[in-house]
Order: structure tokens, then sequence, then C-alpha cells
């Protein structure tokens, strides 16, 4: 009775946790965006064949995969309780989500960089008095991986005939990012209403890079809660492996009973319901 009170406990917390996910996912925080749209043909800058992913690239089944795979080894192993394969699981669910998390956010940190940078070349190449077109080519010229694919594209288009305004919005679909939205929306308003694009396009820079150094100033003050974290962790972890290794029959017996199974497993859910919750806690909304 108490293992069955105890995955249903794990399972309502894990279903918990993954509707938390989702609902991120649907709010794109850090989305997983549309298909990208089929590419055209010909053209020298070259769409290419294949059509370009959408960027960052998430792998959200990755947390459910690694939770279920850890819960079904413990569970397989036999020698444990079934409520810890269910803390186990949901554990390693929660910390590959996170980390998963964090890579993309890394990646999207490093294209609104690229993006700031080529900003900033076309406003050189604008206020030499060439073109638009041009301009993208003198930075597509000095643009890296990963943006380099996503601007070729663009020029791409823009040479096909396609409407900058068009191809510019095609690119914020790409890469849906709170900064390329933003360059998006401004560069098609000043399209539509007139003016010095050399002028526009120096403010959108500017703001990109200050949203830029704000992300990393937070981020930067959030280090100290994620050691504290992860400190919590590996002492209450070491703690245990002292007790087990000065008494390991009377601790064996305490973890393996109904009710020190119940209460371990709860201790380490817990553990998984708050590194989810610091996570979400310490991202950067604005």
């Amino acid at each position: 009775m108490s293992g069955d009170l105890s995955l249903l406990l794990f399972v309502a917390l894990a279903a918990a946790l993954f509707h938390v996910a989702y609902s991120a996912w649907m709010r794109e925080d850090l989305p997983m965006a549309p298909p990208a749209e089929p590419p055209e043909d010909g053209g020298e800058a070259g769409l290419g064949k294949a059509a370009i992913k959408t960027f960052p690239t998430r792998y959200h089944y990755a947390s459910p995969v690694a939770g279920m795979g850890v819960a079904a080894l413990i569970k397989l192993g036999g020698r444990l309780p079934i409520e810890y394969s269910a803390a186990f699981g949901l554990l390693a669910a929660v910390l590959v989500y996170v980390f998963e998390e964090w890579l993309a956010a890394q990646r999207a940190a490093r294209i609104e960089m690229q993006l700031a940078d080529t900003i900033d070349l076309m406003v050189g190449a604008l206020r030499a008095g060439t073109g638009l077109l041009a301009s993208l080519e003198a930075a597509y010229q000095e643009s890296q991986d990963p943006f380099r694919p996503h601007l070729r594209d663009l020029i791409g288009r823009i040479r096909l005939g396609e409407d900058p305004v068009t191809a510019i919005q095609s690119l914020a679909r790409r890469i849906p990012l709170e900064t390329f939205r933003f360059f998006a929306t401004s560069f098609c308003v000043h399209w539509e209403t007139g003016g010095s694009m050399a002028q526009t396009l120096t403010a959108i820079g500017r703001t990109i890079r200050d949203r830029i150094e704000m992300s990393r100033r937070i981020q930067a003050q959030a280090v100290e809660v994620h050691a504290s974290v992860v400190g919590i962790m590996a002492i209450s972890y070491a703690v245990t492996f002292i007790m087990w290794r000065s008494n390991p029959g009377s601790l064996e017996e305490f973890l393996t009973s109904p009710i020190g199974a119940f209460i371990a497993a709860a201790a380490i859910a817990l553990q998984a319901v708050g590194v989810f919750w610091i996570s979400r806690m310490s991202r950067v909304r604005y």
C-alpha cells in the first residue's frame, strides 16, 4: 500500500513538472519553432536543396527519455524499492531538462551576439553609401556559424527578388528569439515609413547589446544560487555516505523498509522539485 501511494505521488510530481515544461515551450521562452519554410530554387547565394532548420534546436524528448531510462534501470536492478526508481527517474529527468535548457540558452546568446555584430557591420556599410543587399553581403563575409547559414539564406531570398520585409520576417520565424523579433519588427516598420536605415539599425544594435549585457549580469548573479543548490545536494549525499560507512546495517535496513524508502524517495523528489524551481526562477525574462 505504501509503495502504491509513493508511486502515485511521484507520478503526480512528474506530471506537474512536465506540464510546467510543456507550458514554457508553448509560451516560446526558448521555443522549438514551426518547421522551416520550403527552400527556393536557384540563386548564387544558394538557399540550397535542404531547408535550414530553426534555431536553437531543442531536444524536449531527452528529459522524459532519461527519466524513464534511469527509472527502468533501477527497477530492473531489483535491489531497491520502487519508490527509489520513481524518485531517481524524476531527478534524472529534471537534471537533463535543466542541462538541455542551459545548452539552448548558450547557443541563443551566441547567435544574438552575432546578430548585434552583423548590425554594426551593416551600419558601417550603409554609412559608406552602399545599399541594403551590399551591406548584408559585407556582413556575411565576416559572419560565423551558427548565424552564417541564416544570413546566407536571407541574402539569397533578396537576390531572387523576394521582398526584404518578407525575407526578414522569415528569418525571425526561423530564429524565434526576442532579439530577432525586435530586429524584424523594427526593420519592417522602418521599411514602410522610410528614413535613415543606418540610424535605425544603430539604435536596434545598441538595444540588443544592452539586452545581452543585462542577461549576462543576471546570469552571473544567479551562479551563487546554483552553486548553493549543488552544494546542498552534495552535502546530503555525502552525509548519507558517511552514515552508511559508519553503520551500514542499520542504514540499509532503514532505507529498504517501507517508511524509510518513502522518506528517502520523498527527499530525492523534493530535490528534483527544488532544482526545477530554481532553474525557472533564474531564467531571464524581459
